[in-house]
């Protein structure tokens, strides 16, 4: 009887000396997946306080994402519950790349963190620059979308037979055929009065973007 007694008046002390607030504990509700006025009423409803911060989420806007503590935990009463909200998909405009260097063009598609689709080359003579894209700029689409462009790229012609030709002839020649010429590498010598094509490159026969230039080296009299 005495060992009751005594065992009754330790948890009488105990209670008596505990904090108002650790005498009310209980269980933080679980509110994810709810709305974010239905988790603030049955968190009011649990005698706890709230702080909601919103998120992007592929969830809803609205809905709650997350919870701390989480649902379960105990906690004493008036405890501050902090609440994810989703905000839902981040929107950014699309810029507008026409008329830009594809380069130049997927970086600045890259920085507003959306994807590169399909790019699709098509010859008008354009150095590589977009001449369409899709979606068309100003629209608002979701953050990870893709963005296809089409690209200008120059025409391909055939590399011309330059080899043998005089060097004022092998110009012609390399003009005439929308390509450019690069650098010319003379070699002197004492068997010819005229500079003679001995070398090009690209060779003969292949096929470069209109304006590439072709390098030459000339057999060039002493």
């Amino acid at each position: 009887m005495v060992h009751k007694v005594s065992v009754l008046l330790i948890l009488f002390c105990l209670l008596v000396t505990l904090p108002a607030g650790a005498q009310n504990v209980g269980r933080v509700p679980a509110v994810t997946g709810l709305t974010v006025n239905q988790a603030l009423e049955e968190i009011a409803k649990a005698k706890y306080a709230a702080s909601v911060e919103y998120e992007y989420a592929t969830v809803a806007p609205g809905v709650v994402i997350a919870q701390s503590p989480d649902g379960g935990i105990l906690a004493p009463a008036g405890q501050q519950v902090k609440l994810i909200v989703s905000k839902g998909l981040k929107l950014v405009e699309v810029p507008n790349v026409v008329g830009v260097v594809a380069a130049d063009a997927i970086d600045k598609i890259k920085d507003l963190n959306l994807r590169i689709g399909t790019i699709t080359e098509v010859q008008t003579g354009d150095r590589f620059v977009v001449k369409s894209q899709d979606p068309t700029s100003g629209k608002l689409t979701v953050v990870g979308d893709v963005v296809n462009i089409t690209v200008g790229i120059p025409k391909l012609v055939r590399v011309p037979p330059l080899i043998g030709l005089t060097l004022e002839k092998a110009r012609s020649s390399v003009e005439a055929a929308g390509l450019k010429v690069g650098d010319i590498k003379r070699t002197a010598t004492t068997s010819t009065d005229l500079e003679i094509v001995k070398a090009q490159n690209p060779r003969s026969g292949v096929y470069r973007y209109e304006g590439t230039p072709v390098d030459i080296e000339v057999w060039s009299p002493k």
